[in-house]
């Protein structure tokens, strides 16, 4: 008899080296079972390519729930007790109870079902209902257990810690160009989670970081903050762990060579939290300095995603055949957005070295369009548009004026 769990296993291991076009497929199926169950496994090896994909997904509660907390959910076979993580088996048990003590459910599933933005009102109630209703009995018994993971001792702290985060979790949903958190914003739910125990605030910790592009600011204030009490030497002790996992996961998270905007910013946006982490002072210095390496692959994955994001860009925006004019103007737009993802990754990725060469990528892209090449329905305007976002406007100009030849484009 095939043993169920060592397929499923073995069909997530292919699906690693999957097209995005066929994860995309798979994950739509899945979304569409009444009961996922062991299915969801197949995913545990692609969520950072999901995450990089972005699909639509249907807005069920558990998702919903338990999207501000995704940073710090690891599949159950990668997580450790001691690891400032919550394993994904949490998710089914812990939803169900809030579903079955959530006031106006039928409202609130029927306004999630057509994609309304939830109203953080449905986090404060999840976290007085972690707070006030008793365990299931089903939770002790080996049953339990076996399924997700979790021995009896291990599933307080993590029902006490998903509390927390729900009760706080207007600091984990704001949008990136506001996450520069302050000490007064992060205090309460810093000082809580340390007196929770180290599991709280580890978790507690990692997600800050995720939420912010300085996360060597964000550090400064945390020590100050562990200062002023009675387990300083505790929490710092704990520090080093934290910022090492969440710097693992900015590896693992790094997407595959295939390009979309979505993918370009992520990564711009893990390359600027990596650089980040290597400005550490005092004690964390030592572990900054241990990034050098981690900063020159991830820095060679940037140029590598520019050659083959500007290579690939004419074709990828740009429909094949003739075009009406309303549709050559929406792949010019296409196109303009992607080469100014692919220069937002570029300028991402200038702290960590290696600036040069793709510096002469994106002039080498530049003087590609700036040649004639490409759709030849680019107007001059148009093409003195994308030469400016690769090089800027000085060096388009510069281009404009010496169009005699077509340049290669990266290679």
């Amino acid at each position: 008899m095939t043993d169920k769990g060592a397929t499923l296993r073995g069909l997530a291991h292919d699906l690693r080296d999957a097209s995005d076009s066929t994860i995309l497929r798979i994950t739509q199926v899945i979304d569409t079972l009444p009961k996922r169950g062991a299915t969801d496994r197949l995913l545990d090896g692609l969520r950072p390519r999901l995450g990089a994909l972005r699909p639509p997904r249907p807005h069920a509660l558990s998702r919903v729930l338990f999207t501000p907390l995704d940073p710090v959910i690891v599949a159950n076979g990668a997580w450790r007790q001691e690891s400032p993580s919550i394993p994904r088996s949490m998710i089914p048990p812990v939803t169900a109870l809030i579903r079955a003590h959530l006031p106006n459910l039928a409202a609130v599933e029927a306004s999630l079902a057509t994609g309304d933005e939830p109203d953080r009102q449905l986090w404060t109630d999840a976290a007085s209902i972690l707070a006030s209703v008793p365990v299931p009995e089903q939770w002790s018994l080996a049953a339990f257990q076996v399924e997700t993971g979790i021995k009896p001792k291990a599933l307080q702290p993590l029902l006490g810690v998903i509390r927390l985060l729900f009760a706080h979790v207007q600091l984990l949903q704001r949008p990136l160009p506001e996450r520069e958190l302050t000490i007064d914003a992060i205090r309460p739910l810093l000082l809580e989670a340390a007196r929770s125990g180290p599991l709280d605030w580890g978790i507690v910790l990692a997600l800050l970081f995720e939420q912010t592009a300085t996360p060597a600011a964000l550090l400064e204030q945390v020590l100050v903050l562990t200062r002023e009490t009675g387990f300083a030497h505790q929490l710092e002790d704990s520090l080093q762990s934290v910022v090492g996992t969440v710097v693992d996961r900015l590896e693992r998270a790094t997407p595959q060579p295939a390009v979309s905007d979505e993918a370009l910013d992520a990564q711009a946006r893990r390359v600027t939290r990596l650089a980040g982490f290597s400005s550490l002072r005092g004690n964390m210095a030592v572990f900054a300095g241990q990034l050098a390496q981690r900063r020159r692959q991830m820095a060679l994955e940037c140029s590598a995603q520019l050659v083959g994001g500007l290579r690939e860009a004419p074709a990828a925006c740009v429909p094949a055949g003739p075009l009406a004019p309303q549709a050559e103007q929406q792949a010019a737009e296409r196109l303009e957005a992607r080469l100014r993802a692919l220069r937002r990754l570029d300028l991402a990725a200038r702290p960590l070295g290696g600036a040069e060469g793709r510096e002469q990528l994106l002039a080498d892209a530049a003087a590609f369009y700036a040649g004639g090449a490409g759709p030849d329905w680019l107007t001059r305007a148009d093409r003195l548009r994308l030469c400016e976002i690769l090089v800027g406007a000085e060096a388009a100009l510069r281009l404009e004026h010496d169009q005699g030849s077509h340049a290669p484009l990266v290679g």
